[in-house]
């Protein structure tokens, strides 16, 4: 049971770093502090990286796999 509250709990996290990487995908510095301080996370680094190598603004959390809708719009 604990496994799978962790990967629930793992999606959330998820489907926020994405929504707040959209809402601060204007503010470059801003944007790129956030996600310095997501890549403190183990398991983060590489959607951190993603999101900051990306050119375009993220889709929505549902385009990357991530079943958690609880910040999405």
């Amino acid at each position: 049971m604990a496994a799978s509250e962790t990967v629930t709990e793992s999606e959330r996290l998820k489907s926020l770093i994405i929504s707040t990487a959209q809402e601060l995908w204007e503010d470059k510095d801003a944007l790129g502090k956030f996600l310095n301080v997501v890549r403190r996370s183990e398991g983060f680094v590489a959607l951190a990286d993603s999101l900051e190598e990306s050119p375009v603004r993220p889709a929505k959390p549902s385009f990357y796999g991530v079943k958690s809708r609880e910040f999405q719009d």
